[in-house]
């Protein structure tokens, strides 16, 4: 059976690592994008890495009025891990972002989605592996 390999590409390096990894590995491929629209199209189009399938993060961020504290709490019990905790220490919803002051409701709005798609991916994918480097963001 083949490993299920899972990248987070945000950039160029992980997009070439996974194009030399099926090269050498016999893998599947999965990719969850963390890129702007610009370049979006051309990951859609592209023929040099054979994705399973792909993600495009911000696409799953969509603002929403209600939010699910259920969902969360039991989301922080299931993973120990502290959400606030990740939120109060990202650099764009505190302090370093002067485009936008993020309130609390839209705080939990984008953590809520961001943990629906993470989990949506993982239960549907099973990764054996997961590439990434130091993450940069909460999420």
């Amino acid at each position: 059976m083949k490993s299920k390999i899972l990248l987070w590409i945000d950039g160029p390096l992980y997009f070439s690592i996974a194009y030399h990894l099926q090269k050498i590995y016999d893998c599947e491929l999965y990719a969850v994008f963390d890129i702007t629209n610009k370049p979006k199209n051309f990951f859609l189009e592209q023929k040099l890495v054979k994705f399973k399938k792909i993600w495009f993060y911000h696409d799953h961020i969509k603002k929403s009025q209600f939010i699910d504290i259920k969902y969360l709490e039991t989301f922080e019990k299931k993973y120990n891990i502290n959400l606030w905790k990740l939120a109060i220490n990202e650099r764009i919803f505190y302090r370093f972002y002067d485009f936008h002051k993020f309130s609390s409701k839209e705080i939990l709005s984008i953590e809520e989605n961001s943990c629906k798609l993470f989990e949506k991916i993982l239960d549907e994918v099973k990764p054996d592996y997961f590439l990434s480097y130091i993450p940069n963001f909460h999420h």
